[in-house]
Order: C-alpha cells, then sequence, then structure tokens
C-alpha cells in the first residue's frame, strides 16, 4: 500500500473510532411513551373550547410532604373528612403539561414525556376545565394508567359523608400503578380513557 492509501486508512479508522466514542458517551433520554386510546372521543368536540386534555405524570406519593397520588386516610385532612385515593400534590409536568389537540375521528393519540429516572405514582390523562375555580374540581381524569390497557380506570376513590354518619364512595375506581423508571431507561405504558367521564365528574 502506498502513503496515499495508508493515510487514507488511518483517516477512516480514526473517524470510525470517533463516532464510536461519541455514540457511547451520548447520554440515553430518559423518557415514557406511548399510545392513549379515547373511548367516546366525539364528546371532546362539544369540550374542545372549554379547556385542555393533558397527559400529567405525578412523583411517588407521600403525605408529608403531599406530592403524588395514592390513597389518604380517613381524618387526614381534619375530623370526620373521608379520605380516598386521588392527586395530593400537582403533576411532575404540571409546569409544562403534554397538551393533546382535538381532532374530529381521532380516537388513538400517542405521546412522549421526558424525565427524571426515580418512581411515579401514576400516569393519567385530564381534562382541565377553564371555567371551573374549584380546584378539587377542576380536572376531570379521564384515565389513568393501571397496568391493563385495554380497560379504563379514572384512579379515584372519592367518598363524602351523608347526613346520617355513613361513609359512601361515590367513586371507586381501581388504582394508578406505581411504577420506576432507570437512569437512560424508555418505558413504554399504553393505556385507555373515557372521555365521557366529564358528564359525571362537572354534573
Amino acid at each position: 500500500m502506498n502513503i496515499k492509501g495508508i493515510l487514507m486508512a488511518t483517516a477512516i479508522a480514526v473517524a470510525s473510532l470517533f463516532l464510536t466514542s461519541c455514540e457511547k458517551d451520548e447520554p440515553q433520554t430518559t423518557k415514557v411513551f406511548g399510545a392513549i386510546t379515547i373511548e367516546n372521543a366525539s364528546t371532546w368536540s362539544t369540550y374542545a373550547d372549554s379547556g385542555e386534555v393533558q397527559v400529567t405524570l405525578f412523583s411517588k406519593f407521600s403525605l408529608d410532604p403531599l406530592a403524588g397520588w395514592g390513597v389518604v386516610p380517613d381524618n387526614f385532612f381534619g375530623p370526620n373528612v373521608p379520605g380516598g385515593t386521588f392527586a395530593v400534590g400537582a403533576p411532575y409536568n404540571s409546569q409544562n403539561p403534554l397538551v393533546l389537540k382535538y381532532e374530529p375521528g381521532k380516537t388513538v393519540y400517542t405521546y412522549e414525556i421526558e424525565v427524571e429516572p426515580g418512581t411515579y405514582s401514576a400516569l393519567a390523562l385530564g381534562f382541565r376545565h377553564n371555567l371551573v375555580t374549584d380546584p378539587s374540581r377542576k380536572t376531570a381524569t379521564l384515565g389513568v394508567h393501571w397496568d391493563k390497557p385495554d380497560q379504563v380506570s379514572y384512579g379515584v376513590v372519592i367518598k363524602v359523608r351523608t347526613g346520617a354518619g355513613t361513609v359512601i364512595p361515590v367513586f371507586n375506581y381501581p388504582t394508578p400503578v406505581t411504577f420506576t423508571i432507570a437512569e437512560g431507561e424508555q418505558k413504554e405504558i399504553n393505556f385507555k380513557a373515557d372521555f365521557n367521564f366529564v358528564k359525571s365528574w362537572y354534573r
């Protein structure tokens, strides 16, 4: 091989090593992604101008300090105040929620959220109503990830105390699944939602 050939081969080898090194050093994005199937998506058309449909992720559940989505015991918020299962803190991505846009006839929406490694208590789809001022009712959960991607759960247990002093549930659905994601992991989570829940939540 002549000098020119040797120099060319050396240059190619160096470039190859450099690219391989860059690929190894490049950090992997940590994220959750997947598809959300929405039942009764046509109902969305009547709410499209009243608020946003957001994909939200909740941090690890804690009662001290309040964070995430989980089981709250009776009397935690005061004497005779029923507990339940619901979000006690703002979503992990509340400052920059992933907003889905209504498209007539569309029933499956994809999402992708970059996250920090750690444990998360819920992944949910919710409708945040612009005209509702009560923070406890402003967002109607349309569906949560609960390890059954072909079935809908709204993830909440809401109880009330009757005039007779009996505590009864007005909503009683399976809780969201808590999951952990490692650094560089890309976790696919598909789940189902139902837009018609707004009719029960805002009545």
